[in-house]
């Protein structure tokens, strides 16, 4: 530990552990404290746990006292208590709210192999939930597929997931290889909210409209079914 007493900055170097009073704990190889602003910051590789269990990966971050938040204007991995792995530009954590954002390309890779990628997104610690927008998901576990050539995808304006659900609001879904020149699929369902209810396995629209080479076939105010993962239902 070093003590620069003219510019009143503490720096610590080699195994340092630094915990905030919400149990939010940093560790990295070096690290300074401003005792003006109240501002810790490590410099480098840096680990940090948050009270709620999550954990984050990144380089360069600061635990600022003074507005309670930890933040990062460098890339960052973070994993939840379900083991799902987002990958950010930057972050910002509200340490009262237990709240993160981001905005930038942002990638979240879920235990099933399944992929959705942001523009802007909020995860909610303490509801174990993400909520993001300009969203695509590509879901790619082996279980949602009724043959190995689909390739299932939702583009939706909003998402919200947890996990008893998975909601988008203004959202296109198809089975549907790709196609050259990102023409449409032979068919999509499009509809202003989709649910998907993971206990039930059953997807749920609003306004659902079905469409061929993206020609409007059928309107239906409600839709449901069962999800790919279910064998038989009446």
């Amino acid at each position: 530990m070093t003590l620069d007493k003219k510019k009143e900055i503490t720096i610590f170097q080699n195994q340092v552990s630094a915990e905030d009073e919400k149990n939010n704990r940093l560790l990295t190889e070096y690290a300074e404290y401003d005792k003006n602003l109240l501002s810790f910051k490590s410099i480098g590789d840096t680990t940090v746990i948050t009270s709620g269990g999550y954990t984050i990966e990144g380089i360069d971050i600061t635990f600022d006292n003074n507005k309670k938040i930890i933040k990062s204007n460098n890339p960052a991995l973070i994993q939840d208590l379900e083991k799902n792995k987002i990958y950010l530009d930057n972050f910002e954590y509200s340490t009262i709210d237990g709240l993160f954002q981001s905005i930038g390309n942002i990638e979240v890779l879920d235990t099933k192999d399944n992929k959705y990628n942001f523009s802007q997104i909020y995860i909610d610690e303490k509801k174990r939930e993400i909520i993001g927008t300009d969203i695509k998901a590509f879901l790619n576990q082996e279980n949602f597929k009724i043959d190995i050539d689909n390739k299932p995808r939702v583009f939706a304006n909003t998402a919200k997931i947890n996990k008893q659900n998975s909601e988008f609001t203004k959202s296109i879904f198809t089975f549907c290889d790709y196609r050259e020149n990102d023409k449409c699929p032979p068919w999509s369902l499009q509809a202003s909210k989709m649910t998907h209810n993971k206990k039930q396995k059953t997807i749920y629209y609003d306004n659902a409209v079905i469409k061929v080479y993206d020609l409007p076939i059928f309107y239906l105010p409600k839709l449901s079914h069962p999800d790919p993962t279910v064998e038989r239902r009446s």
